[in-house]
């Protein structure tokens, strides 16, 4: 396979890496690597020039602030999977970057070059909006938020412009009372997902009182179901799966090499009610402790 040759540069600060993209219509941005360079070297996609921001400080690490887990798009999965902090303001985020991969894939991988990716299939992009997570980018003149929600605006295509650059990922804490519930079919450990489904949930008494379900796998990007968030409001998790045929109007599954459509719209129904009753039964656990 022959790979046209390209440019590298390593900038020194965001301004200067957005300046590049904005000379260059042809650069891309190299964190990880682990989305692009399998691009690169399937002749899938064609940099002249790649911009690496792994060495921009700025852009690694996670802390809080005041109400809200604010993560660097340059952090890797790994880093998301160990840190304590995650695990308790948003644990949705912990149990699925573990699915994510392989060990090797994980220490290299970022959650900004997952979600600027925008593979429909992938595991994070679906929980960040779950989670009603905020995107900040960056054109090196001015910054703004995007809600994770409107991010993504079809197969592997977002709202990014050309000179602008994701810099970090603001997601809301859940409060103590919320459960989360994560569910996933692929055909191999460590593969993307068919398809997965994701959701918190708030019961009040023994009922529901709050849901948001995320879907991967089942449209050009991911998507929540508010159709069926709606109808599960007052319900109890063991009634929740008469409400599976709700999810059908929020997605729209094709057929591929491996998988029909029709199998793809099965696994949304299940899993989307699994990942419901697992956070309504956790938000339940925790109001009973």
């Amino acid at each position: 396979m022959y790979v046209r040759p390209f440019g590298y540069t390593r900038p020194a600060s965001p301004l200067e890496a957005c300046e590049h993209l904005r000379r260059d219509d042809g650069a891309k941005v190299l964190a990880g690597g682990q989305s692009l360079l399998p691009l690169v070297n399937l002749g899938l996609s064609t940099p002249s020039l790649l911009v690496d921001i792994q060495s921009l400080g700025d852009l690694h690490g996670l802390h809080l602030e005041g109400e809200q887990l604010v993560i660097g798009a340059s952090t890797t999965h790994r880093m998301l999977e160990r840190d304590a902090q995650v695990r308790r303001v948003a644990p949705l985020l912990a149990a699925s970057v573990r699915e994510v991969g392989n060990l090797r894939v994980r220490n290299r991988g970022t959650i900004g070059g997952s979600v600027a990716h925008a593979d429909p299939a992938a595991e994070l992009p679906m929980c960040l909006i779950v989670l009603e997570a905020r995107y900040l980018v960056d054109n090196g003149a001015r910054v703004r938020s995007v809600p994770a929600a409107d991010f993504a605006t079809g197969f592997l295509t977002t709202r990014l412009a050309p000179d602008e650059l994701l810099t970090r990922i603001e997601v809301p804490a859940a409060g103590p009372d919320w459960g989360w519930g994560f569910q996933e079919v692929a055909r191999r450990a460590g593969d993307f997902a068919l398809v997965a489904a994701a959701a918190i949930a708030r019961c009040e008494g023994t009922l529901v009182a709050d849901l948001r379900i995320g879907l991967a796998g089942v449209a050009p990007r991911p998507v929540r179901c508010p159709t069926l968030e709606a109808a599960a409001r007052g319900r109890s998790p063991e009634a929740l799966p008469e409400l599976a045929p709700l999810v059908d109007p929020d997605i729209a599954p094709s057929d591929d090499s491996f998988t029909p459509a029709h199998y793809r719209a099965h696994l949304a129904r299940v899993l989307a009610i699994r990942a419901a009753q697992d956070a309504a039964r956790r938000s339940l656990d925790v109001r009973a402790a």
